[in-house]
Parts: structure tokens; sequence; C-alpha cells
């Protein structure tokens, strides 16, 4: 839910001083009638931890708490730090926002008389409540949605065109300030260190997250272009999520504190692998911004270009062919027209009288055979043959056929070379892929294993520290519960010696009825006031009921002449008079008792206090601990993955590149082979046979 964004402060600078820490916050807001005495925060509930108390969202000059008044949830920024001239830097951006109508703004109050702690007014930050998600956590959330992602993609390059037309620099566009809600919305939060025109002169109050920000960025760039090396950086991030999602666990480690490049590719990025990745990826959108991007790098790092969106992407458009399209201007068809057959040019006249003779020799063999010797047929044959087949070597028509038919088959069998690596490539893709789905496999249930480990530890911590302090506190409770029982006994205490003065204010002389020889027998027992006996009870003799009185003592006594009739009239009087000391008796101790009273347990109240910040102490001091180890433990194991994550990823780049050349070499040895066959056809006509009919007849 959110509302009406507005904009508004209190309080004029003041000189820069010291700023409690979030952990005094912390114990502060366990009070919050306190201190927000005096504002409409006074009494909010605060968000707290399983602990109990008040949850922190820490930074690294503030800290953030939830809390809800009246039904409506804010975010309350408390500072550990001050920058100069703070509440000037917000006064100038809230005026400047005010004036604005987009809907990435999110409104706030700066509050110079903000919070007390220990005694001392600080400012804070009260900001309207958006119910939204960091950038990291939605990308986690949705990293199989191309859709989404590259619609929030054209959504942060608006925005980003929206602060330039506003004049407007927001200083730390990062994924922990930029929220996306529900329906995909960008929400921009954080505006310590933003710019706005009326702010020009001043220094940044800060030079933002380093895993966004050029190297070169300092505290003396504040302007409108402070936000145009982080918008790339984001914008690339996203483009290149929506186009391959698989870069998002390739490219960066599970709890990385950045999208797809971080400060070490900007410092160096030569030797970048995650840039490296972007710059050859085979989506052509994907590649050129990437390659832009490096361009910035190499020669524009400190004065970057405004951001250069693609538009909205077609995540539709996202198989690659087969060929990446970095290659395929390398890779152009060959369709050469067919080429006309080649054909026996001139004969000289020389071999043709020389064929003609031979072959009118040929005749002759067979008498010469007959008659003279079987040789001289066989020399006949050979001679011809062998001038015929001689010539047709030496014609340069069959000198071409026979190169090209040599080409021909030298590169059919190149051709099946290549297809059988392609093969071969095909093959280690596939190994490939399923190494890298078992090494993601194995790595998300090491994360689980270990998640679930670290949740158990932390939980049983949490529920012993928890135990232990419901202990503390039933003991509280039976602590209050015996000084209310000491309290009610004294109490009671107080009260019965208020009647019983009343009562010893009223003789039995006074009585009615009641004559001075009666009263005289009273006194023998030891009864001359009301307070003197606390009731008459009558035991019977007989026919004869004889009252007895009880004293203070439980002692009961006759008295001589009290009759039934008397008894009962001493007993009324007694009555009424108890009933009218009853009604005036004290209610409560008085504050002198009550301060002994209270005395007498804060001894053990102190004692239990005591007990109960040291367990506090112990629990902080040992959470801490464990959560130390465990993080040493969990950056191992990120190290660990993130090494064998670089390594299959470089296999994968490495491999891809392969694939893309020896598809490069296939194409290309395909032409080839065309075209060799192609020019071998036309020498179809260039065979021995038709030399002869050629050599002897002339056709062609």
């Amino acid at each position: 839910m959110t509302t009406s964004p507005s904009f508004t402060w209190t309080s004029d600078d003041e000189p820069v001083r010291s700023f409690p820490s979030g952990a005094t916050y912390v114990e502060a807001l366990q009070n919050t009638g306190l201190c927000f005495r005096g504002t409409d925060l006074a009494g909010a509930d605060v968000r707290v931890d399983a602990l109990g108390r008040p949850r922190a969202i820490s930074g690294n000059f503030a800290s953030v708490f939830s809390l809800t008044v009246d039904g409506v949830r804010y975010a309350i920024k408390c500072f550990t730090r001050e920058a100069r001239e703070q509440a000037t830097r917000y006064r100038a951006v809230g005026e400047h926002l005010a004036r604005l109508d987009d809907d990435w703004t999110v409104g706030f109050d700066y509050i110079g008389k903000g919070i007390l702690v220990d005694g001392t007014w600080y400012p804070v930050l009260r900001m309207e409540w958006v119910e939204a998600v960091s950038l990291i956590r939605w990308i986690d959330r949705n990293i199989d949605d191309s859709e989404a992602l590259a619609h929030v993609a054209a959504r942060f390059a608006r925005l980003v065109a929206e602060l330039a037309a506003a004049g407007i620099g927001h200083g730390d566009l990062q994924h922990g300030n930029l929220l996306i809600t529900d329906d995909g919305s960008v929400k921009l939060v954080d505006y310590d260190g933003m710019y706005v025109p009326a702010l020009a002169g001043l220094p940044a109050a800060e030079t933002g997250h380093r895993n966004y920000q050029s190297p070169d960025r300092t505290a003396a760039e504040f302007g409108p272009e402070i936000d145009r090396f982080s918008s790339w950086v984001v914008y690339l991030s996203l483009v290149g999520l929506a186009v391959d999602p698989s870069l998002w666990r390739q490219l960066r480690d599970e709890d990385a504190e950045h999208l797809l490049l971080a400060e070490s590719d900007f410092t160096g990025p030569a030797g970048s692998f995650r840039l490296a990745t972007l710059t050859c990826h085979p989506d052509l959108r994907l590649r050129g911004l990437a390659v832009r991007f490096q361009e910035i790098l190499l020669h524009h790092r400190a004065a970057p270009p405004p951001l250069e969106p693609l538009g909205m992407l077609d995540t539709a458009v996202s198989a690659p062919s087969a060929l990446p399209s970095w290659m395929v201007e390398r890779v152009e068809p060959h369709m050469p027209a067919p080429s006309p057959l080649t054909r026996f040019a001139e004969r000289s006249r020389a071999q043709t009288v020389s064929a003609w003779v031979l072959s009118a020799l040929l005749p002759l063999g067979v008498p010469a055979a007959i008659f003279v010797d079987e040789a001289l047929m066989a020399v006949d044959v050979l001679a011809w043959t062998a001038f015929t087949v001689s010539g047709y070597r030496l014609r340069p028509e069959h000198v071409r056929a026979r190169a090209a038919r040599a080409e021909r088959k030298r590169l059919l069998r190149a051709q099946q070379n290549v297809e059988a690596l392609v093969l071969r490539l095909d093959e280690k893709s596939g190994r490939i892929t399923r190494e890298a789905e078992e090494s993601k496999a194995e790595q998300d249930y090491r994360r689980r294993a270990f998640q679930q480990r670290y949740n158990l530890l932390i939980g049983s911590h949490q529920r012993a520290v928890k135990q232990e302090l419901d202990g503390i506190d039933r003991e509280r409770q039976a602590l209050a519960a015996r000084l209310h029982l000491e309290d009610q006994r004294l109490l009671v205490l107080r009260q019965k010696e208020h009647v019983r003065a009343a009562l010893a204010t009223f003789p039995v002389r006074a009585i009615d009825g009641v004559e001075p020889a009666l009263t005289a027998n009273l006194a023998a027992v030891g009864i001359r006031t009301a307070a003197d006996f606390v009731g008459i009870r009558y035991d019977t003799y007989g026919p004869e009921r004889v009252a007895v009185f009880v004293l203070v003592d439980g002692r009961s006594v006759g008295v001589a002449g009290i009759d039934e009739v008397r008894a009962a009239l001493i007993d009324q009087w007694r009555e009424r008079l108890t009933a009218q000391a009853t009604s005036t008796r004290p209610t409560s101790l008085t504050p002198s008792q009550s301060q002994v009273l209270r005395d007498r347990f804060a001894a053990d109240e102190g004692v239990l206090d005591a007990r109960y910040q040291q367990v506090l102490a112990v629990a902080d001091a040992e959470i801490r601990e464990l959560r130390t180890s465990l993080r040493v433990e969990q950056a191992a194991l990120a190290e660990e993955m993130k090494a064998v994550n670089t390594a299959t990823a470089r296999a994968r780049a490495d491999h891809d590149r392969a694939v893309a050349e020896a598809a490069v070499m296939l194409e290309r040895t395909r032409q080839a082979a065309h075209a060799a066959i192609a020019e071998a056809a036309t020498f179809q006509p260039i065979t021995y046979r038709r030399y002869l009919r050629f050599l002897l007849t002339g056709g062609k």
C-alpha cells in the first residue's frame, strides 16, 4: 500500500555532532512513548525481531525501522552519522520533488526534533512505506520471467530519462535503492545524496555504491550527470537478464552485492570475465550494448555519455541461430551461376594426321601377325594407344579437369572432417550442459544444507535465549504477584487497625438500655469499649440461652446480668459502629509504607533486571560469534562455488566460441565443396573416349 507522496522538513542545520549507534536506537525504540514523546509517533508499534527487540535495517549512515501508528505504516530512518547541510539538502530536494508528478518518488518528512535518545533530540526521516522489494530480491523471484525483466528494464530507462529531464541526479543508483512493486513499477528511495539544481555548488554528500560507480567518481562531482555511469551498469544488467536469464547464476554469487558487473570489472575491463561474457554474447542486442559500455570503460569512464536505451525488448526473439550474429557477416552466402561445360578446344593438324595414319595402320597388324609375327600386331596397337593417351593427358582441358576433380575430392574430405568436428563439439556441449546441471544441483543442495544448518543453529540459539528470558519474565511476574499479595496483606492490617482504633473510642457505658451495674460487670471481664470484643454467641443450657462474649484474644467469657435481650442490644451497637468504621477505612497503604514495601522488593527486581540484561548481552555476543563463524563458512563455500562457476563459465565460453568457429568453418567448407563440385562438373565432357572422338572427327 502506498500513500500520496509529501515532502516536508522541520529543522535548520546544526553543527555536525556525534550520533547514536544503531544499537542505541534499538534500545530507545523499545519505548516509543518516550523516545517520540510529544510527537504523533508516540506509542507507535515498532516491528520487532525474534527476541522482541526493534528490528533494524542498517546501512552505512543510518538504521531504518518499521513503525505503525493509527494503522499507517512508516519507515523511520535514524541517522548514525550526520552530513553537513543535511536539513538544507532535504529542504531543497523536497521542494524540487514536490513540483514533479513522477510515480518513482516516495514521500518523506525530515523531522529535526525527531527522536529522543539519552536526553537528546536527533533528526529522523519519516518515509512513506512502500510495499515493494529491492531489485536483487525482485530479480531472484522473477529471473525466469523475461517479459517482466524487459518491462523493468524499459521502466528503469524511463526513470533515468525522467531524472535527467528534471535536472536530478540521485547519486546512488543501485539495487538497494531501486524498489520494484508487485505491478512492476520502479520506486526510487534514499535521497541522502540526491542533487537538485538548488544544491549546485555543494559537494556530494556520498559517492554511492562502488559496484555501481565509476572508479573515477569523487565527491567533487555533484550534478545532474552523476547517475550516467550507474544507469549503464543497471540497464545493461537488466537487458542481459531479459535476453539470457542464465547470466544471473553464471556471473554472480548468490549473496553478491551487485548485478551482473562489479567494481573489479570497472577497474580492469581488459581482464574482466563477466564483461567478456557480455561482449561475446550470441544475442546481438546485448552484445552491442555491452560493447558500447566497454568503450565507455576504456575511453569515457570519467565522463560517460547518457544512457542509450534499446527500447522495449522483444524477448520472443531469443533463440540464437546456429551462427552468432557477429559471425554471420563472415559467412557470406556464395551461390555462383553455373559455369558452362568445358570441351576440347582446337586440335592440331599434325595430331589429326598422325591419328588417322595410325588408325589406318591398325588393320595391317592382322596380316602381319598371321604372316610375319604376332608381336607386330601388339606393337601396332600399343603404338596407337600410347599416342592417343599421351595426347589426351597433354591436353590442357584434361589437366584442368584432373585438378578440379582432385580439389573436389579434397574439399569433400575436409567437409567430412569438419562435420565430424561439429559432431564431437555437439557431444561435448551435452556433456558440458550435464556437468553444469550436476554442478548447479550440487551447489543448490549445499546451499540448502548450509541454510538449513544456519537456520537450525540460529533458531536453536534464539529459542534457548527466549526460553531463558521467558523464565526471567516468569520470575518477574511471580515477584510482582508477591509484591501485590504483600501490599494487600499490609493493607488489611492497616484497615483492621483503623476499625479497631475507631471502635476503641466508643465505651460500653454509652449503650442505651445497659445499666451502670452491667457496665461494671462488662468492665470486670475486660470489656470497656466496642474494640474489646469481636462478637457474641449463645450457649444453650436446657431451656435457657446464655450470652457469651468473644474477646479480641479469642477467649469466651460470660457476663453476669447480661441476658439475651441486652446481649442483642450490645451486639447491634457494636455491629453498627463497626459498619461506620469500615466505611472510612483506608484503601491503600501510606506512601511511606508503599516505599518501604518497594524497597523490600527492589533488590530482587534489580537482580532479575541484571540477569535479563546479562542474558541479552551474552546472547548478542554468542549470536555475533555464531554468525561470524557461519559467514566465514558461507564465504568459503561461496568462494569455492565461485571458482567452480568461473571455471565452468570459461569452459562454456571457450566451447561456445569453438562451436561458433566450427560452424563458420563448416559453412565455408560446404560452400567451397559445393563450388568444387560445380567446377568439376564443368569438366564432365573431358574423358578419354570423347577425346578419341574429338581427335578423329573433331566433334566436341
